[in-house]
């Protein structure tokens, strides 16, 4: 009866690290490993930190992606054109952080990281608006969220364009 008990509790185990590992390989594990390595993250960290936190991983194939079909066009916040290809394509689809971008202003280097963080079109592709923003100055985290990002970057003199309202940033 032990034995049977232990062949029962191993299986389980095995089951709980499939689902995991399985999670992890998913979009959507994806998005919940960023939000919650984001809920980690604090104001006055050092970059090596925060990418410590965020990690530098790769998905190339998400397991239970939204959708497919072909890749599109569009212009970022910073102003770059960029091909964003489906989820469901061969190409490598998520990756951390999904882009960023530097500038220098007499207030000093700003660094801002953007990670996949949330679903709002199910669409097959990584829109700005599923992006959440990591704003460093001169190497460490000053702040998180679209909300912080527009102010920072209108306060600094840096024009960009936003997403729609979107979840509350924090210091």
């Amino acid at each position: 009866m032990a034995l049977r008990g232990t062949v029962v509790l191993a299986l389980a185990w095995a089951a709980t690290g499939a689902c995991s590992s399985a999670t992890l390989q998913s979009a959507s594990g994806y998005r919940e490993e960023n939000r919650a390595n984001i809920e980690r993250l604090a104001a006055g960290m050092s970059r090596d930190d925060v990418i410590s936190i965020m990690g530098t991983r790769t998905l190339a194939s998400p397991l239970g992606t939204e959708a497919g079909g072909p890749g599109r066009t569009e212009t970022d916040t910073l102003g770059v054109t960029q091909v964003q290809i489906p989820l469901g394509s061969a190409a490598p689809s998520l990756y951390n952080p999904m882009r960023s971008g530097t500038w220098e202003t007499e207030a000093g280097t700003w660094e801002v990281l953007f990670y996949y963080a949330r679903l709002v079109a199910d669409d097959g592709v990584v829109s700005e608006d599923e992006l959440e923003p990591v704003v460093l100055l001169d190497g460490y985290l000053v702040g998180v969220g679209w909300d912080y990002w527009k102010q920072a970057a209108r306060d600094a003199g840096l024009s960009i364009t936003s997403p729609p309202e979107g979840p509350r940033s924090r210091p």
